[in-house]
């Protein structure tokens, strides 16, 4: 009876360890399930037989019980299971005859084992092998006494184990495992035996999804895989590609890139005759985007915020707005923060440069308003941004 209790306290305290984990990623999962435990062919003289004799003998040689086990990953391939195991064992063996089998009095088995396990597989279906070790107790009977012992107790001893299996992945969180294991005992008294089981896995925690590596061969913030200008450091509103001469046009499509300032294709215009005035415009909009969970401004962050500053510069009175916005990474709550802590960065630069506190409002949006799907990592970087809109209402 003591042997149960502690049997239950261990499993409480393996299940409970896993559980801390579920609201995050986690390299935890539980498992329950039924196992069989056979005596039979582990190459010994009768009652026991040659090693694999009728291995799979269920009437005959199985004892049914259940388990529970708690499973940490490590690595992708590597990880550590420990099980508890309840069985009453009736069926010892066969002395060779028909209807001749060595048959006890349900004596109860407990089982503690620890394994490390090695994972093959990739996909759903994952082939794996196993080692570890052991305790397990089986009370006394005919074959198995103990001269240590009165024939009540249940007599337990080391034992050395190992393990083939094969899990399946049925959804993110459930799977199948199917186990064979073999557990050679450390002493005489406890028989060398079988003991094989099947269960459902439970993944706690949320799946981490791993993000395919982001190649940025300039550092300019946009993957090669959307940058039309890879090769060199430009910007994000460009799609990559730099303008050098600043006047609107990116150097991919600027016939003069070099030009101080240029229109349409990026070269000075001879002069015109004179025309009508140009109204010079009321507002103006821009877009700076950040790192995953930074808040700070980079280089092409400030030179495009300054473009705000010198158009404040135009007039006597304005105001601008500043929101700012997050992509889906991290949680809700987080991201409330850090887009907060985006518009508040580019509200204190819009300040360092002389634009009037007082004419700047900001607003936090967090990953509520995305500009596009958060699906792929282009579409989270277009999302990790700030906006800006300034209005001239007075010259």
């Amino acid at each position: 009876m003591k042997k149960i209790y502690a049997l239950t306290i261990l499993v409480f305290a393996m299940v409970n360890t896993a559980l801390i984990a579920q609201e995050t990623t986690s390299p935890w999962s539980i498992e329950v399930g039924i196992n069989e435990v056979d005596l039979y062919p582990v190459g010994e003289s009768m009652p026991q037989g040659e090693y694999f004799d009728e291995f799979f003998n269920v009437n005959d040689h199985w004892n049914l019980g259940v388990y529970v086990a708690a499973t940490r990953d490590f690595t992708k391939h590597l990880s550590f299971t420990a099980t508890a195991s309840i069985n009453e064992i009736s069926k010892w063996g066969d002395f060779g005859k028909a209807d001749e089998s060595a048959l006890v009095e349900n004596k109860e088995y407990y089982g503690l084992d620890g394994m490390i396990n090695y994972d093959f597989g990739s996909g759903r279906l994952q082939p794996y092998i196993a080692a570890g070790g052991g305790y397990t107790w089986i009370v006394e009977g005919p074959y198995n006494t103990s001269t240590a012992n009165g024939s009540d107790d249940a007599i337990g001893a080391g034992t050395v184990n190992g393990a083939v299996g094969l899990t399946y992945e049925m959804s993110e969180h459930f799977g199948l495992k199917l186990q064979f294991m073999y557990k050679h005992a450390f002493e005489d008294y406890l028989t060398k035996h079988f003991q094989h089981s099947l269960g459902i896995t439970y993944k706690l925690g949320k799946t981490k999804v791993e993000e395919p590596e982001v190649i940025d061969t300039d550092n300019d913030g946009v993957e090669d895989a959307y940058d039309l200008c890879p090769d060199v450091f430009g910007l994000k509103e460009f799609a990559g590609c730099p303008d050098t001469d600043a006047d609107g046009v990116p150097d991919s499509l600027d016939k003069c890139p070099n030009n101080e300032f240029g229109t349409g294709t990026g070269c000075k215009e001879a002069p015109k005759a004179p025309v009508a005035p140009v109204v010079t415009p009321t507002s103006l909009s821009k877009t700076v985007y950040f790192d995953t969970n930074k808040s700070s401004l980079d280089n092409n962050a400030q030179v495009i915020v300054d473009d705000i500053v010198k158009f404040a510069k135009t007039g006597s009175t304005y105001t601008i707005q500043v929101n700012g916005y997050a992509d889906t990474t991290g949680s809700a709550k987080y991201n409330d923060v850090l887009s907060m802590k985006r518009a508040n960065n580019v509200k204190t630069y819009l300040t360092s440069k002389g634009v009037a506190d007082s004419s700047i409002s900001i607003k936090s949006f967090g990953e509520s308003e995305p500009a596009t799907s958060n699906a792929t990592a282009e579409g989270k970087s277009l999302n990790r941004r700030a906006e800006l809109v300034i209005e001239v209402t007075a010259k």
